[in-house]
């Protein structure tokens, strides 16, 4: 224990307390005044006990005659020094060197966690709604009275029941007056023909100019385009007769009738709307600086009235709203499917490992962490992070992140871990 007097180059005792408050006043010093602890010459100018523990604010608490430091040491226990105030100064300067030496030599006590320990994957959620790719009017291919409407909206329905009945006499008479003049094109081209052949003869036998021959031959061809032109005809009647019944072209559910019997359809009226249901898939709206990470995903859910239904990314679409930044994403379920039109959240878990935004330090304008590597402090920047936010790394699982200490920490610091297990 190293005891100074400031009785050489002190006036006051004010001024001894304020040296003895400096730092001085450490385990191994003990400050005098007049060759008196300095709290006794405090209490010499007429001051309590109690304002002289007042004005010595020193380290740990209370007032005792045998704590050391702050001349609370009797002077015949340990060698006093003499010096004057610019002694005491130097000799405080020196102090404080060594005091910031021996803390800077020591390590830097934090604690550690490898990432594959402290590692999250954050979640995120946009709002979604249940579509089906199949959800159409059916509207009328000809021009008919509807007859009859054997459904009704709520019925479930197969692939090609009928739904809609049109009157269909008036295609059935076009038919038959088609057929029955292709049968009389036909008997004309069999006429045709046999005296086409006939005149091929006499013209073999130069008893018959070659251009009735020629001309035979043209009254046959334009035959042959008679019974081909009627002949398509007649399938454009079968397939008119075949729309005199309209059938659901998907499996559905009836949503609504557009018209009742005895109404006059035209071609393209809409007649009941069927609903597709066993094809739904999610449409969500994400915003644009998450659809890389939706890509990455480990986990994508569709939340809905508290379930939660698992599902699998189909596309995403190119184009970016305008109006709120976000881009459709298409997704199918995997399991069960919710009904159309269910509106709840798409929610994705992400699949980069992210560090907790406590972890995070500013380092030059940078966010990042700090890592311990064979005793030593290395701050690793983490680019595009944002302050307040889980920030995505990519180091190895192995990787010892200090989460304890980290604020005070610089580069190449000296640590002393104190592994931490569990979060």
């Amino acid at each position: 224990m190293l005891i100074l007097d400031l009785t050489d180059g002190i006036d006051s005792v004010s001024e001894a307390t304020m040296l003895a408050n400096t730092g001085l006043a450490h385990d191994s010093v003990a400050v005098l005044f007049n060759n008196k602890p300095v709290s006794t010459a405090i209490e010499e100018e007429g001051l309590s006990p109690v304002k002289s523990c007042d004005m010595l604010k020193t380290a740990g608490s209370g007032c005792q005659s045998d704590r050391r430091g702050n001349g609370f040491l009797f002077a015949t226990e340990i060698p006093v020094i003499g010096v004057n105030a610019a002694s005491l100064w130097l000799l405080a300067g020196c102090f404080f060197c060594f005091c910031a030496s021996a803390q800077a030599l020591a390590p830097v006590p934090v604690r550690t966690q490898t990432l594959a320990e402290s590692a999250i994957y954050p979640e995120s959620a946009a709002p979604a709604v249940v579509v089906s790719l199949n959800d159409a009017p059916i509207a009328a291919q000809i021009e008919a009275l509807v007859v009859d409407v054997p459904v009704r909206v709520g019925d479930t329905v197969k692939a090609g029941a009928i739904l809609v009945k049109l009157a269909c006499k008036d295609f059935e008479l076009e038919q038959s007056r088609l057929k029955a003049e292709r049968q009389a094109i036909q008997a004309r081209l069999e006429l045709a023909q046999w005296q086409l052949k006939q005149a091929e003869t006499l013209s073999a036998q130069q008893t018959l100019p070659e251009e009735q021959v020629q001309e035979k031959r043209s009254q046959l061809a334009v035959l042959r385009g008679d019974l081909a032109a009627h002949g398509a005809s007649i399938e454009i009647t079968d397939r008119q007769i075949a729309h005199c019944t309209v059938n659901a072209p998907f499996p559905g559910v009836v949503t609504a009738r557009l018209i009742a019997v005895g109404q006059f359809a035209a071609q393209g009226t809409a007649l009941v709307r069927l609903l597709d249901i066993t094809r739904p898939e999610v449409s969500a709206q994400v915003p644009s600086r998450e659809t890389d990470a939706l890509r990455q995903a480990k986990l994508l859910l569709f939340d809905h009235d508290g379930k939660h239904y698992p599902l699998s990314l189909r596309a995403v679409l190119p184009t970016i709203h305008t109006e709120t930044g976000t881009q459709e994403a298409r997704l199918d379920f995997t399991e069960r499917h919710s009904d159309p039109g269910a509106a709840g959240r798409l929610i994705w878990q992400e699949g980069v490992p992210h560090v907790p935004a406590e972890y995070l330090v500013q380092r030059d304008g940078q966010l990042g962490v700090f890592i311990m590597n064979e005793g030593k402090a290395h701050f690793h920047a983490l680019p595009g992070s944002q302050s307040g936010r889980p920030a995505a790394i990519s180091l190895s699982p192995e990787t010892q992140l200090i989460v304890t200490g980290q604020f005070g920490l610089s580069e190449g610091a000296d640590v002393k871990a104190e592994p931490m297990k569990g979060r």
